[in-house]
């Protein structure tokens, strides 16, 4: 009977067909979570930021909303937590309510002291809380010192005996790369299912945006622990979440069967200031009973690894996002090699038309003990007809269809740029504000010429380009000499004037024979102070 329950529940958890109960008051519901099936455990990770002021961490209305929304959204009880900034009677009475709230027994396991700042300056404010029930640990846990931030960390394992979790709440203090990396290699074990989660402190993407994009840079710490490493980021593989910008994960070495993070969590930003007072009652009555933090808590389940994982991320996707007149986006294939051999896969993307796919074929060759991608461009004209399409990805011999929406609207930006430096992004040139500026990138330097297009959103006649170099007191990368390109469907573009410019902050003119055009580019052959490019503004007229 255990094994047949066991089974009926996995089925249940990996398709979503768990209904949470709803709550009735802080820290209760009106009926129990389930547990987890042998073999799975469900692992919460959340940055509670409650461990720095201490009215703050005394007010403990904020992890009792925590509790609540937890047990409201999660597809079962979790058997592990791995929390970021949270001082031990916080992780300890966050135990008692979420025990209170599932029906399951949960015990702070790893948990600081009432302050965050130990004598020696070092700081301890992550911890880890285990469903007891289901959950022991199998080694004494503790903290692990990595850039003057204890770590905290618990080899668990299920009480059933079918999985050992080596955990690790993780919040780096300063670059994540050399923490992760730490990390990774000091908790990794071969027999069980490895798990790096918290607050990281930094985005996927290299460059910073609203959209992380699916083939975005990557940013070093999630490259080497997705590649090198093995590790699965949970959220991005099987959240649907993938263009979200956050800094919390679960990494982990082992198969990510579902997860998910709170995205639809209730805007309660303007009582953020009361909650870090420690005056939540003085907050407004929703957001007092609904603020536990302002990043949202995520959880994965995970299991046992498999000697090969193959995915495509993400399940499905929409061709609502123009660049150059064309609707574009990424899809990614990809394969984690848990085997003592190394392996390799085709990789075949088939697309109907008017639908394109670039590469149309690619080859993963994967070593043993390592994981690796490659990421395809879809695509489609900007006036495709709205409809459904499919896209077939296939890694060797299993396919998989990936559904397609081309939307009625396609969001364009303003403008777009050959390269640009983290924080400081074409659209800096375009938003009516001197005392902002694009910079193409210099760390490292691109070679010129480098260029910036205007996107004006429509076919205008125009005669002229206005250039404001950055306006700070600073000339690098001031236009000197340049050139002027026009199209009307940013595909072909037709030069239209060239020139030279002062080395000053003045404005600039390029003017030349009226023509109509829906894409302008401005292109740097030469400039001031490097191989690199900088404006305040770039209009027409």
């Amino acid at each position: 009977m255990r094994r047949t329950y066991h089974a009926a529940a996995a089925v249940a958890i990996c398709s979503g067909l768990f209904t949470t109960p709803a709550a009735s008051a802080a820290g209760s519901v009106s009926a129990r979570l389930p547990a987890t099936p042998a073999g799975q455990v469900l692992v919460v990770q959340a940055n509670l930021q409650d461990s720095v002021r201490r009215a703050d961490a005394r007010d403990t209305r904020d992890l009792d909303n925590f509790a609540r929304r937890l047990a409201e959204r999660a597809p079962a009880a979790p058997d592990a937590l791995l929390l970021t900034e949270v001082l031990g009677p916080g992780a300890r009475h966050l135990a008692n309510v979420l025990s209170r709230a599932t029906g399951q027994r949960y015990r702070a396991e790893v948990a600081g002291e009432r302050s965050a700042f130990l004598p020696d300056g070092a700081v301890r404010q992550n911890a880890i809380i285990l469903n007891t029930r289901t959950m022991t640990a199998a080694a004494r846990g503790g903290f692990e010192r990595v850039q003057d931030e204890d770590q905290a960390y618990v080899v668990a394992a299920r009480r059933d005996g079918t999985l050992r979790v080596p955990l690790v709440a993780a919040h780096p203090g300063g670059d994540p790369a050399p923490a992760a990396a730490l990390l990774a290699d000091r908790f990794a074990r071969e027999d069980g299912v490895t798990v790096l989660g918290g607050d990281f402190r930094a985005g996927r993407c290299a460059v910073p945006a609203r959209d992380q994009t699916i083939g975005c840079e990557p940013q070093a710490f999630w490259g080497d622990l997705t590649g090198p490493r093995a590790y699965t980021d949970a959220y991005f593989e099987r959240g649907d979440a993938q263009a979200r910008p956050h800094s919390g994960y679960v990494f982990a070495r082992g198969d990510v069967l579902k997860a998910a993070i709170d995205t639809d969590m209730p805007d309660v930003s303007d009582c953020k200031a009361a909650f870090d007072a420690g005056r939540s009652h003085a907050a407004d009555r929703d957001c007092r009973d609904a603020y536990y933090a302002d990043e949202p808590f995520g959880w994965a389940l995970l299991g046992a690894a498999r000697d090969e994982q193959q995915s495509v991320i993400p399940a499905k996707i929409a061709l609502d996002h123009c660049e150059l007149a064309v609707r574009t986006t990424g899809v990614m294939a990809r394969v984690v090699n848990n085997s003592g051999a190394p392996l390799s896969r085709p990789v075949r993307v088939t697309a109907p038309e008017p639908l394109t796919a670039a590469p149309e074929q690619a080859t993963l060759d994967v070593p043993a003990g390592q994981a690796a991608n490659v990421v395809v461009t879809v695509t489609a004209p900007r006036d495709t007809e709205p409809g459904e399409h499919r896209v077939t990805v296939a890694i060797g011999s299993t396919e998989q269809e990936i559904p397609v929406t081309v939307t009625e609207e396609c969001v364009e930006p303003k403008a777009y740029a050959s390269s640009f430096h983290a924080g400081f992004g074409p659209e800096l040139a375009v938003d009516d504000d001197i005392a902002t500026h694009w910079h193409s990138e210099y760390q490292p330097p691109h070679p010129l010429p480098q260029s910036i297009t205007l996107n004006l959103g429509e076919t205008k006649r125009i005669s002229a380009v206005d250039y404001q170099p950055r306006f700070d007191g600073n000339l690098n990368g001031t236009i000197l000499d340049y050139k002027v390109y026009l199209s009307t469907d940013g595909q072909t573009f037709t030069e239209a004037a060239d020139g030279s410019w002062a080395a000053d902050a003045r404005l600039k003119t390029a003017s030349f024979e009226a023509a109509d055009a829906r894409y302008v580019r401005l292109e740097g052959t030469r400039a001031s102070g490097g191989p690199y490019l900088s404006a305040a503004e770039v209009s027409v007229r």
